[in-house]
């Protein structure tokens, strides 16, 4: 109102109502808009959750459909008419037509393999249709690829619009014809007259063939090319944008008839539903609010003429008097509450005012700083070489350019001098010309940056430091742990040697007793206690030695269904004294990268803790299992012993770890089963069973499934996880 008023102002009576009457009109045409959209906004929407309705009233209809051609085609009765029994033909055609009318629908045929009708329901009045080729139908050839078929027959080739859907039917995998069946669309447009909806369905190039509104059945909607054609409906298409943004289809005939045109497309019928709601109501109610708004614009305008001289005048001397005092207030607050300080000066470098901040700044009252130089209140000489140059021009007088936010040092009345950001720009009041100078304090800023620096300087030195505490610390705890690993193996070592060396030596002696009493059995018997000794020692040694065994310079193909056959023969005799109940899996032909010694040597280790680990069990059982698993061989190897505690889990395959009592190993199988395993690109951990026991899992890349392997020449075994 008040903008109104204000442009008002400026007119005479006659221009006052003119305008007056204009806006009357323009307001009019807005309220007729917005009235008229929110009308169509609502039909809109009612629209759209009718047409979802009745979609999906149709896609209902057809889904149950679905399955009839399905259950047609597994008939024995119609797969022997196709094979060839032609004796059964009477007896299809009764089927077929007593189906049809159960379910409802408006035709059941069977196609031969070549798309000849053989069978129908409707056999009573087509007999003579026998015959007839449906080849060339879409529905025909989806049912030879073995899907399910659909097709919409319009009604330029057949008076009845219909819906097919067939399936194959085979006879031992092998195609022998297919089952159709008809759905009347008519019933959906029946339905539609009946409810008093206007629903039209149209093809891809705009043929109506499904319609409820009398006289559109078989016309074409306009814009699919047809300009000239007789089929073309007498209407245009009109798109309107509602307040919401939304743009609307509108259909308008030659006789002012219009229709709100909602559509929505069935991509895989090829179809468009059209939901068409009447704009007559609307336009009525167009009309009405119209009038309306005219009446009540003319009053409006009248009265407003009438206070026009009163208002304006009063408005004049209120506006004015509030801007006056709002741009006061508003520089007081802007000068008074800024953080910067502010001061103006002449063209000379005379300040000529400063506000509360910059006064707080230098330490003194205003009369002290009015009408002082500016050369006064900045150290000149130590300032940087621009700041320093446009201050010496400034005093004397000369034109400058501005400058922003440059260091320099200002100088407190008392004689101190503070660190400070120096702006200088141009300003004019009145017919005077002068600038502004912002200054504001970094004193805080300062400090901070060389608080800052020391921290710096501090950090670096402790860091030096500890990273030097750290390089010491390291290279003591590695030579500690080297010098452990010696001892344990050491330790270890003598332990398991004294042990047979003792016993031969005394045996040694009992046998040189046995000869000279001539016991010759003895003698024996002792000689094969020693063989097994040495055997043993022999294996402790072997153990040692493949610390420092290199490995060969060119892995081949391994049948690791036949390494696993080989091991389990070693330990035939003691999986029978043990009584372990021995279960294997193993797919066959499976070849990985490797050498079938060493692969013998991880699997003699894994065989022989899996049998230590059930000398105390009531059950022992012994599971392998092989299998490919991507590109990988992946073995598993269960047993049913005690299983592993956590400690034990995560240094299984430490060197010289061990879970048996001393003298019964070194420590070294699994570490080295490990180190093998590893240098073969495989993987091998360990896991408890949730029956019992503990499950070993490896893993070794398949024959050809990579260019190779990288050999090393070192010791695989030098590299074994956790080095000591």
């Amino acid at each position: 109102m008040n903008f109104i008023l204000t442009r008002m102002r400026r007119l005479s009576s006659t221009s006052a109502l003119v305008f007056l009457i204009l806006i009357t009109l323009l307001v009019t045409w807005q309220v007729r808009n917005y009235s008229h959209s929110l009308a169509v906004e609502s039909i809109h929407r009612d629209g759209e959750e009718r047409l979802l309705g009745y979609i999906t009233g149709i896609r209902q209809t057809l889904n149950r459909s679905n399955h009839l051609p399905y259950v047609l085609s597994q008939n024995i009765d119609v797969r022997n008419l196709l094979i060839g029994d032609e004796s059964l033909l009477p007896e299809v055609n009764l089927y077929l037509e007593q189906t049809n009318q159960i379910v409802s629908t408006a035709r059941w045929f069977v196609l031969d393999n070549g798309g000849h009708l053989m069978a129908t329901s409707e056999w009573r009045s087509r007999d003579a249709e026998l015959g007839r080729y449906y080849g060339d139908r879409p529905f025909f050839f989806k049912a030879r690829e073995g899907e399910l078929g659909h097709y919409v027959q319009l009604p330029d080739v057949t008076d009845v619009p219909g819906y097919y859907l067939s399936a194959p039917i085979y006879d031992d995998l092998k195609l022998i014809g297919v089952a159709v069946v008809m759905i009347d669309l008519r019933e959906f447009q029946e339905l539609w007259a009946v409810a008093q909806e206007r629903l039209l369905v149209s093809d891809d190039e705009g043929l109506i063939f499904l319609s409820s509104l009398p006289g559109w059945h078989d016309r074409r909607l306009p814009g699919f090319g047809y300009l000239e054609s007789k089929q073309l409906l007498p209407y245009q298409w009109l798109r309107q944008q509602l307040l919401d943004g939304t743009t609307v289809n509108v259909l308008q005939g030659q006789n002012g008839q219009s229709y709100l045109v909602q559509s929505v497309d069935l991509d895989d019928l090829k179809w468009q539903v059209h939901f068409l709601s009447d704009l007559a109501p609307v336009e009525q109610q167009q009309q009405t609010i119209t009038l309306f708004c005219l009446g009540a614009g003319l009053a409006v305008a009248l009265l407003a003429l009438f206070y026009r001289e009163r208002l304006l005048r009063n408005l004049s001397r209120r506006e004015t008097r509030e801007l006056r005092l709002h741009n006061e207030a508003q520089q007081r607050a802007i000068i008074s509450n800024t953080q910067s300080g502010l001061l103006t000066v002449d063209s000379h470098g005379d300040v000529m005012f400063i506000n509360p901040r910059a006064l707080q700044q230098f330490g003194g009252e205003q009369d002290a700083v009015l009408g002082r130089r500016i050369d006064s209140l900045i150290d000149i000489e130590n300032s940087p070489p621009l700041l320093k140059q446009v201050l010496q021009d400034l005093v004397q007088g000369q034109s400058i350019s501005p400058i922003n936010a440059v260091e320099g040092t200002a100088k407190r009345l008392g004689g101190e001098q503070f660190p400070m950001l120096i702006s200088v720009n141009p300003i004019a009041w009145g017919d005077r010309d002068g600038y502004l100078v912002t200054l504001v304090d970094i004193t805080l800023r300062k400090q901070a940056e060389k608080a800052l620096q020391q921290a710096n300087e501090e950090l670096e030195h402790r860091v030096s430091e500890r990273t030097q505490e750290l390089r010491e610390a390291q290279a003591e705890l590695i030579q500690s742990s080297k010098l452990a690993a010696l001892g344990t193996m050491s330790a270890a070592i003598a332990h398991e040697l004294n042990q047979p060396l003792t016993a031969i030596r005394t045996m040694a002696s009992s046998t040189r007793l046995f000869l000279e009493r001539q016991q010759y059995e003895s003698v024996e018997q002792n000689l094969q206690r020693m063989a097994d000794m040495t055997q043993r020692m022999a294996l402790i040694t072997s153990q040692l030695k493949t610390f420092a065994h290199k490995r060969p310079e060119k892995l081949g193909s391994v049948d690791i269904g036949t390494v696993i056959q080989d091991t389990l023969s070693m330990f035939s005799d003691r999986i029978d004294e043990q009584q372990v109940q021995l279960s294997t899996r193993l797919s066959e032909g499976i070849q990985v990268y490797g050498d079938k010694p060493r692969l013998e040597q991880v699997l003699i280790n894994l065989i022989r803790n899996a049998l230590d680990a059930m000398n105390d069990s009531s059950v022992r059982s012994l599971h392998i299992q092989l299998q490919q698993e991507s590109q990988q061989a992946c073995l598993r190897i269960s047993d049913s012993g005690c299983g592993l505690t956590e400690q034990a889990l995560s240094h299984l395959f430490d060197p010289f770890f061990t879970t048996k009592e001393v003298g019964d190993g070194l420590g070294l199988g699994l570490s080295i089963s490990y180190g093998i395993i590893r240098d073969l690109e495989g993987s091998i951990r360990v896991e408890n069973r949730p029956e019992g026991g503990a499950c070993f899992i490896v893993s070794l890349p398949l024959f050809g499934s990579q260019d190779g392997l990288d050999i090393n020449t070192n010791s695989s075994e030098q590299s074994l996880r956790g080095e000591h």
